[in-house]
């Protein structure tokens, strides 16, 4: 009889356990679907793809002249054009995500943000697929911003990237992953209240000289380069501008491990501030438009 029900409870475990792999998947498709549609409809306006243009422009031109400057001042100051247009790239794609959560405050405008968070699907994840994909426009920004800088300088051969890809096939994505994760606490601000714009650089300039990119000619202090660590920008940064050196699969890992690590844990500090700010403007009746 033992045995019989021992057997008995093991074909009862087995079935539960296909069905929540199974409602995973349904889960994950159904937050895809959602950031497809969204991204279809951001597609339409010529915003993300205008502020992707510009952003990265200025960006290559600053740089270009910060290269011809050091260029003509001094020889041993010359500046590496593959670092000056892949900052470039770092610097637009960092803006196109950080506006993305601006997406927030639109759609609080337009008046349907109370509806976004009304649906039988958790708002938190409606939101989140939204910024999502608005962002996506951004891992166009380092393509971009070396196709400017060839195009300017007529020099297509700027970089060798026969030598170099591997650094920008795992930085490219570790970096969005780490701006997206920034971008999804800032998006909390913005579901907390309607004036977040006035708030957000008091989080925005710290993230982003604790990253690095902006040491150019000279090294981060060490007591800064520590603080970094906990900024999910930092390992993809430095694997861009090829301060982490990958030779073998091993010198990968550490970049991988320390971006997805403290990623994660950012965008969990965000879903849970982002539960409290939506009961919080329920409350004070914020989410329409003001």
């Amino acid at each position: 009889m033992n045995a019989q029900g021992a057997h008995g409870s093991e074909g009862v475990k087995e079935p539960q356990q296909q069905s929540q792999g199974y409602d995973l998947w349904q889960e994950c498709a159904r937050q895809l679907r959602l950031m497809g549609f969204s991204l279809r409809q951001f597609l339409t306006v010529p915003y993300f793809i205008q502020l992707l243009i510009s952003t990265v422009l200025g960006s290559v031109i600053i740089q270009a002249l910060a290269v011809h400057a050091a260029t003509q001042s001094s020889e041993s100051h010359s500046v590496d054009p593959t670092l000056a247009w892949t900052r470039a790239g770092i610097v637009g794609m960092w803006s196109v995500c950080i506006v993305s959560a601006g997406i927030i405050n639109f759609e609080r405008f337009r008046g349907t943000l109370v509806y976004l968070c009304s649906g039988s699907i958790s708002p938190v994840r409606v939101l989140a697929a939204i910024v999502s994909s608005a962002s996506i426009v951004g891992l166009a920004a380092l393509p971009l911003s070396w196709l400017i800088w060839a195009l300017v300088t007529l020099n297509p051969q700027v970089t060798d990237f026969s030598a170099l890809w591997p650094r920008y096939v795992l930085g490219v994505p570790l970096l969005w992953l780490a701006c997206l994760s920034v971008t999804f606490m800032i998006a909390v601000f913005f579901v907390a209240t309607p004036n977040a714009i006035a708030y957000e650089e008091l989080l925005l300039v710290p993230v982003f000289i604790l990253s690095g990119v902006l040491f150019t000619t000279v090294e981060a202090p060490a007591w800064l380069d520590a603080a970094g660590v906990l900024i999910p920008l930092q390992a993809p940064v430095h694997l861009l501008l090829g301060r982490t050196a990958i030779t073998t699969p091993a010198d990968a890992l550490l970049p991988v491990i320390q971006t997805l690590v403290v990623s994660f844990i950012w965008a969990l500090c965000a879903f849970l501030f982002a539960r409290r700010a939506l009961a919080t403007a329920r409350r004070r009746g914020t989410l329409g438009a003001m």
